[in-house]
């Protein structure tokens, strides 16, 4: 219990911190241009067992349909497919930050289903969605949901824990690219969050 205890205190001073390093400017920032289609796939792998572990299942979608792909790279039902790729010009480390904060919410409140993750863009924008199956959020919580400390106050929340920073930090770093990020929930459908960077 101690540990555990230890461990949430560590994560609610590093939200603090980070956090108000995001709101006076001092959020350490390397901006590179990525390719950011490899760059998600290659992030959902390593995500892929935390929402495995709890078995839900994972996707990941390539482009305006949402093309699935498994394991071969480039291919829909037999066909050869040009896979389109979407630059963007962010820092790695802290754009991981956004999608693995988005996904674990993701998992943490799907108890059944699967959560995709799916990229897509045109020459202006690259739009990155992060969909679960899980209780949704109610529409009143919406407009709420990427203030300070703003948590949604259920039966659900109260079990999971957590700081009410995760999200507002995530908006904070999404803004620092000039991009933008929203949700939209159905409750007991579940929630997509969308992430539009230039």
């Amino acid at each position: 219990k101690a540990h555990t205890s230890t461990q949430h205190l560590g994560k609610l001073f590093q939200d603090l911190l980070t956090s108000a390093k995001a709101e006076d400017g001092r959020l350490q920032n390397h901006p590179v241009v990525t390719e950011m289609g490899e760059y998600l796939e290659q992030l959902t792998q390593d995500l892929r067992f935390s929402a495995e572990k709890k078995g839900l299942g994972m996707e990941y979608l390539i482009g305006a349909v949402g093309q699935a792909t498994s394991g071969n790279r480039g291919e829909a039902g037999g066909n050869k497919v040009v896979r389109p790729l979407y630059y963007a010009h962010i820092d790695p480390d802290r754009m991981r930050e956004v999608i693995t904060n988005l996904f674990d919410n993701a998992t943490k409140y799907t108890d059944s289903g699967k959560v995709s993750v799916g990229i897509t863009g045109d020459d202006h924008v690259v739009q990155i969605r992060i969909q679960d199956t899980g209780a949704g959020i109610p529409k009143e919580d919406v407009p709420h949901l990427f203030e300070k400390f703003y948590r949604v106050d259920n039966t659900a929340t109260r079990t999971i824990g957590g700081t009410g920073l995760g999200l507002f930090i995530c908006r904070k770093i999404v803004e620092m690219y000039n991009g933008r990020v929203w949700v939209e929930s159905t409750l007991g459908q579940g929630s997509i969050f969308y992430i539009n960077l230039p």
